[in-house]
């Protein structure tokens, strides 16, 4: 006979488990199913934003993230094309810090432990293999452990298990606004370095570059690039060196770097799109990259999952309250507000991981907020507490396109173009939020698109 549940979650990784956790401590049933055995790593910038530092201490692990010896980055050194400035980062009700890493062989260990101790029912190396349905209507999960299937029934199933989601396959869920990288990404961690100085996270995004680095847990400094295509064949050869020629191109991670040396892989992900993807049906949701996947450029994975897990949580406490039928207004009005607040921030992903500069709107109107001594306006992008339409106002946008038509330097026609461009873009972006395209619909428990393609050094591309 099958185990009775109100929620079962797939998935025990970063949104997986927060979740787990603040159910349980409600009072909701819950099991949490996770196909891997932790400690495991997986494909994640590991970067924590002050409102995920901030979430991290609300869920009563802080002190846990805290003995990892990670140094909470407190400044930023930021470079945008030409343009380059460092500040601290703003401070907010419950700030404890403005970004930290914590790999997620150390993170993901913390958050299941979390959810195990609230009194969820967490079972690792369990692979989900179905879903139950009873009147059109997802009732619960099929799963294996330890060579024995079994079922657990219960009035919601979350999908919390990542890209390449097994409950988004089994219910045929259709991806949208679909969006194929044009970069690739890079990271590895260093010993040695010179942490001594102010703890800075550095996001410098110039010409064909693209570097973010910082201090992380345990005494080690991440460092992660994205070169282009052209950089191809040259990765391919040697990613070690080529790698290290990224890294000295950067001044102030070079200076840092200057006695380190790598200690752990290379890791790198090749080829992913970003989308959204159909989230919430009669008794299933998706949170997390499940749901959702964005340009890894905004290092915004981790905190997304965090968000809507927070957004989530409440809605579901309330509705297992009354109906199913309740249950199923929630998580498709959860749907629809994750699509509704992720939509600029997908743009602006897109945009950090474009291949070429930035769109040179972006650099003029941020320079001229650190010039008027508001600079905190650009830094809350990052932890979601203003949206791109917050900072590229029309008025400024406006305002820079006048500035370079006055200004003596040339190209001021060729800047108006430019902002054109990029308007048309953004308009077009709004427009899919309203109007989304989808992928051809997808056979049940069979969704055909692109894969994560990962490597790590010494394996195979």
């Amino acid at each position: 006979m099958a185990e009775q549940f109100d929620v079962v979650v797939v998935g025990a990784r970063v949104a997986g488990s927060p979740m787990a956790t603040l159910l349980a401590r409600r009072g909701v049933k819950v099991a949490v199913l996770e196909q891997a055995v932790f400690p495991q790593p997986t494909l994640s910038s590991n970067v924590l934003q002050a409102d995920s530092l901030a979430f991290l201490d609300r869920l009563g692990v802080l002190g846990r993230i805290q003995d990892t010896k990670a140094q909470f980055m407190t400044r930023s050194d930021t470079r945008l094309n030409d343009f380059r400035f460092t500040a601290d980062f703003p401070s907010f009700d419950g700030y404890v810090g403005g970004a930290a890493c914590i790999r997620r062989v150390v993170l993901d260990p913390i958050l299941a432990e979390a959810a195990a101790g609230a009194g969820a029912d967490l079972r690792m190396g369990t692979k989900v293999t179905g879903l139950l349905e009873e009147q059109g209507r997802v009732s619960g999960v099929r799963f294996v452990r330890n060579g024995v299937e079994s079922r657990i029934r219960a009035r919601l199933v979350v999908g919390a298990d990542g890209r390449e989601s097994t409950v988004a396959r089994l219910r045929g869920a259709r991806r949208y606004n679909v969006t194929p990288n044009e970069r690739w990404y890079y990271w590895t961690y260093f010993e040695g370095a010179d942490l001594t100085v102010t703890p800075t996270f550095v996001l410098h995004r110039w010409e064909d570059r693209h570097i973010f680095a910082g201090p992380a847990d345990h005494g080690l400094y991440i460092v992660g690039v994205s070169p282009q295509n052209h950089e191809k064949e040259r990765f391919r050869r040697d990613r070690r060196r080529s790698l290290m020629e990224h890294v000295r191109s950067c001044e102030p991670v070079a200076e840092v770097l200057a006695e380190a040396r790598i200690a752990e892989k290379i890791y790198g992900i090749l080829r992913f799109d970003g989308y959204f993807r159909e989230s919430s049906g009669p008794g299933w949701v998706l949170i997390g990259d499940a749901g959702h996947f964005k340009d890894p450029a905004a290092g915004r994975g981790i905190g997304d999952a965090f968000r809507q897990v927070e957004r989530l949580v409440p809605a579901v406490l309330r509705a297992l309250r009354g109906s199913d039928t309740g249950i199923d207004r929630a998580t498709a009005e959860f749907a629809r507000w994750r699509d509704r607040h992720y939509a600029p921030f997908y743009g602006l992903a897109n945009d950090l991981g474009r291949v070429g500069p930035l769109p040179a709107v972006v650099p003029e109107v941020v320079a001229k907020l650190y010039g008027d001594g508001d600079i905190d306006r650009f830094l809350r992008l990052f932890s979601h507490h203003l949206s791109p339409a917050d900072v590229l106002t029309p008025g400024r946008v406006l305002s820079a396109t006048a500035r370079r038509l006055a200004g003596p330097e040339r190209g001021g026609w060729d800047f108006a173009k430019e902002v054109g461009t990029t308007l048309r873009d953004e308009a077009r972006r709004r427009w899919s939020a309203f109007r989304p395209d989808f992928e051809a619909t997808p056979a049940r428990a069979d969704v055909p698109g692109r894969r994560t393609t990962p490597l790590s050094e010494g394996g195979t591309t």
